[in-house]
């Protein structure tokens, strides 16, 4: 299945986050898959006691192309791990119990998230394609204009090779542009 190429904006992340009638357990879903970058199996593999405050991490366990004993770290605003946990205050969720679960309380499916995300892009009149890793490819995409380095963005995908980050990312032309303007490289003496 080939991702839609679509990114949202901050903006847009921001107005989803803002939809009238969200709710915390959705809220939660968009925070985890944009601002540590997570992939839906690992928002939905996560489980409490994989969450840091301390440390302002969380432990990802079996990404993509590893066992599930295999283990990797990611860096995680303070202010979301915070509301994260009070969500599982909230629910009262124990130590080992899944962040994310369905209505059911059961591990949720990922065509579960896939729907939830795109019904809270339409409330908030967001009308692209987008799925789940659409999260990860805007989080980058938006890291990458702010002028973060692409190795770097690169380590917080967790992708083993620099050519998969760009394989899917998009430099914005104003980010192209700010780059061009500091080179210095005398092509305006051309004319």
């Amino acid at each position: 299945m080939k991702y839609a190429k679509e990114f949202l904006t901050f903006d847009e992340i921001q107005q989803m986050l803002s939809v009238a009638d969200l709710s915390e357990r959705d809220e939660i879903i968009i925070l985890l898959l944009y601002a540590p970058a997570l992939r839906v199996s690992e928002m939905l593999n996560l489980r409490v006691a994989d969450l840091d405050i301390k440390n302002e991490t969380i432990t990802i366990r079996g990404g993509k192309g590893w066992d599930v004993t295999d283990l990797d770290v990611v860096p995680c605003d303070v202010k979301i791990l915070r509301k994260v946990l009070r969500y599982c205050e909230h629910e009262k969720l124990k130590s080992k119990d899944f962040v994310v679960q369905s209505n059911m309380d059961k591990k949720m499916h990922r065509a579960q998230v896939y729907r939830i995300v795109n019904r809270i892009a339409e409330k908030a009149g967001i009308y692209k394609t987008i799925g789940t890793h659409t999260f990860r490819r805007s989080r980058a995409t938006n890291l990458l204009n702010a002028g973060i380095d692409i190795s770097d963005v690169s380590r917080l995908l967790r992708h083993q090779n620099l050519a998969t980050t760009m394989n899917y990312l998009r430099l914005s032309v104003g980010d192209l542009q700010r780059k061009l303007k500091n080179i210095n490289d005398n092509v305006g003496m051309l004319c």
